[in-house]
């Protein structure tokens, strides 16, 4: 089974976790925002995680689904949040939340789908640190855009851990903590999704830059409109490219503009990969710790 048929078996067995949790949402208004919301499915990688670090430490990907709906959740919130402070109109190829339902809407469809992710998670009561954290860390991360934090690349690098890879390693975590895993095993799976976290950031910024809209589902060019850190534009900004030449490039020319810059964001995303593997080494040999390396691989080389 490849990495894709993998993500929508996984996704399956989220899926079912959902339908019930729209029940008894009121108004309306609000069911069919969080409702469009939860509808709204990308690849599930980070439920995918969930599972796969879940069966890593000897537990089955059954029990993690609670688990991985949970993640799936935040990062739903996450996505509708995103979408209201960069003002974009179009999500997986569809109109965002806030289009539709308007700014108020959006933000309290975030709240209920946070809501609804410590609701599942509170099944087991150890997995709500793990969401906690990153809820705050994602927060920050949202802030840390807004401000301009990022200057460098290890500035980027805290930036990338607290907008994408703190949710990946709480994936990971609630995964392994469901599966039975021990302390060393916990920590091992959460810095692996810590570090393909930033990658599958990295591999996002470098896809703002070559893709088409039509291909990605969403706007391309955004960090550069909006002024936004991207590892891409930050390496080239500091090779002495203006934002203002950029900025007048179709997709085309800025590819062939930073071509350097994608190279060196490409060669960083490798490097958190290795990372990310270097800390499983020690997780006995399995299926899932295969399907973990091979999914560090799918991330950072994906084309949408």
């Amino acid at each position: 089974m490849d990495i894709e048929q993998l993500l929508a078996q996984r996704a399956k067995l989220v899926d079912a976790e959902m339908p019930n949790l729209l029940v008894d949402i009121k108004p309306p208004e609000l069911a069919a925002a969080v409702s469009y919301a939860i509808a709204s499915k990308g690849k599930r990688i980070r439920p995918a995680l969930v599972t796969l670090a879940c069966e890593a430490v000897g537990g089955k990907a059954e029990d993690a689904c609670f688990a991985a709906a949970s993640i799936e959740l935040i990062h739903s919130s996450s996505l509708v949040l995103d979408d209201v402070i960069d003002k974009s109109e179009k999500r997986r190829g569809r109109r965002t939340i806030h289009t539709l339902w308007g700014n108020d809407m959006a933000l309290l469809t975030v709240q209920i789908l946070a809501a609804l992710s410590l609701k599942i998670a509170a099944r087991d009561p150890r997995l709500i640190h793990a969401i906690a954290d990153s809820l705050f860390y994602m927060g920050e991360g949202e802030a840390m855009e807004l401000v301009d934090f990022a200057k460098d690349t290890k500035g980027y690098l805290e930036l990338a851990f607290r907008k994408t890879g703190s949710l990946f390693s709480s994936a990971a975590e609630v995964g392994a903590v469901v599966g039975g895993g021990d302390e060393t095993q916990v920590k091992n799976l959460m810095e692996f999704g810590h570090h393909i976290g930033i990658a599958f950031q990295i591999r996002d910024d470098i896809l703002d830059c070559i893709s088409r809209e039509e291909d990605i589902g969403k706007p391309v060019k955004k960090d550069l409109f909006m002024g936004r850190p991207s590892i891409v534009l930050l390496d080239a900004i500091n090779s002495g490219i203006s934002i203002e030449r950029m900025m007048k490039c179709n997709n085309g020319e800025l590819m062939h503009l930073v071509s350097d810059s994608i190279d060196y964001a490409q060669e960083v995303a490798g490097k958190e990969f290795g990372l990310a593997k270097g800390h499983i080494e020690e997780l006995d040999e399995s299926p899932a710790k295969r399907k973990l390396k091979e999914l560090g691989a799918y991330i950072i080389n994906r084309s949408k």
